[in-house]
């Protein structure tokens, strides 16, 4: 079996994509054991130390010696203009380049695969909506060949954008499997753009199949994430006020603070943010401030916290996937749907705060408290319910391979579509 993987972050800067890609992966090899599978990526050295044994599908162009002349950002920016228009161009031009070769774009790549599988993300939105248009370009592609195409661990929406819209209902009917984050907001929107319920299943988050199952052990620590970008809608302002709320609840847990950073790009750096943020009246506290480079690293600075603070969503899930409570800070309508949807899945151990409004710190600091204080039956609530979506998204791989591998069969099954 021959599998091309994309997903929602080529240069695998941030965990959260790193750990759905990581889950991806080895839950299609749990299918087909033998499988070859090529995955779009911008780094091959991080794609071999963070998926051994998949290969890299690089640029089309963008890394050509003849486009260097022209800045980063517009190279790369045509390059994602190509990865929109190249596969239907190429389908409209007839064009079979190196079908049963080593493919080295990803449009070859297509070609070459049995199957097209999208992996998870946040992406599906209309904050992303290039990338998602360039997901949704390449499953078209694969669909006008006659290729098994799966999208899983999708977290889909805001989408008011008529154009991905229109995309969407063109490729979601087509589908062989879709697999959402969450229902709260996915599932409606993924049915309005034609998906078929027959092929919907609500699996939570991919990363949680690479997150430890076993309860973490004695915690004491308060974790904590703050995402500085113009799409999480924190302003210097709002993180000052955050991380006076958080350093004056460690003080009174009298707990040491972990930082939790998930996003590694220049642009976006977590471990900045989160330092900057708590530079000033952490006197008397014992700040950690880990560099964390791979979903593991995550994982296990996580498992030291009784509870945490975040404005990351995959901060959020390697917490609670583990039993530990977690207060997820939004402040636009982005987040207010990630966290809408994650707190679905996790009920009384994820609380969802707002930073609108006058009253936010005292908001914040309340339910740091609640969630410090929460009983050992909500932790373990929640690792149960990690534990349900894990076997529901394993179950959805699962169907996916019976539905090209075995029809028949697959026609004779009931998928189950709720994690519950």
């Amino acid at each position: 079996m021959r599998i091309l993987v994309d997903h929602d972050g080529y240069d695998l800067l941030n965990l959260g994509g790193v750990g759905m890609l990581q889950g991806c992966i080895t839950r299609l090899l749990q299918q087909w054991p033998d499988a070859e599978i090529k995955v779009i990526a911008h780094a091959p050295e991080r794609l071999e130390q963070y998926c051994p044994g998949a290969a890299p599908i690089g640029r089309t162009f963008a890394d050509a010696p003849y486009v260097q002349v022209f800045p980063r950002k517009v190279r790369l920016a045509s390059e994602q203009l190509w990865r929109i228009a190249g596969p239907p161009l190429c389908d409209r031009l007839g064009r079979d380049d190196r079908g049963d070769g080593w493919p080295r774009t990803a449009i070859e790549a297509v070609r070459w695969a049995d199957v097209v599988v999208a992996a998870g993300g946040g992406y599906f939105t209309d904050t992303w909506w290039w990338h998602a248009a360039g997901v949704l370009s390449l499953l078209s592609s694969a669909q006008g060949l006659g290729k098994p195409t799966a999208m899983f661990g999708q977290g889909i929406g805001p989408l008011h954008g008529r154009a991905l819209r229109v995309s969407a209902s063109r490729i979601l009917p087509r589908l062989a499997a879709l697999g959402l984050r969450e229902d709260v907001t996915g599932l409606g929107l993924a049915l309005a753009c034609g998906a078929r319920p027959d092929v919907i299943t609500v699996t939570g988050d991919d990363a949680i199949e690479v997150i430890p199952e076993a309860a973490s052990g004695e915690a004491s620590a308060l974790g904590f994430n703050i995402r500085a970008a113009n799409y999480s809608g924190i302003d210097p302002e709002t993180s000052a006020t955050v991380g006076a709320c958080v350093v004056g609840a460690a003080r009174c847990l009298r707990a040491p603070i972990v930082g939790l950073p998930v996003s590694r790009y220049a642009n976006s750096c977590d471990l900045a943010a989160i330092s900057e943020c708590l530079e000033r009246g952490q006197q008397g506290i014992d700040v950690a401030l880990p560099d964390l480079s791979s979903p593991a690293e995550l994982a296990s600075a996580a498992a030291s916290c009784r509870a945490l603070v975040t404005c990351s969503y995959h901060a959020a899930v390697y917490g609670l996937a583990q039993g530990v409570p977690a207060v997820c800070l939004s402040k636009s309508r982005y987040y207010d749907v990630k966290f809408a949807g994650l707190s679905a899945l996790f009920p009384h151990a994820c609380q969802v705060v707002s930073l609108a409004g006058h009253d936010a710190a005292s908001r914040l600091r309340q339910a740091i408290l609640l969630a410090w204080f929460l009983p050992a039956a909500i932790r373990s609530a929640a690792r149960d319910a990690a534990a349900r979506q894990r076997q529901s998204g394993r179950a959805a791989y699962e169907r996916f391979r019976l539905s090209t591998d075995s029809p028949r069969e697959f026609a004779a099954t009931v998928p189950s579509r709720q994690p519950r």
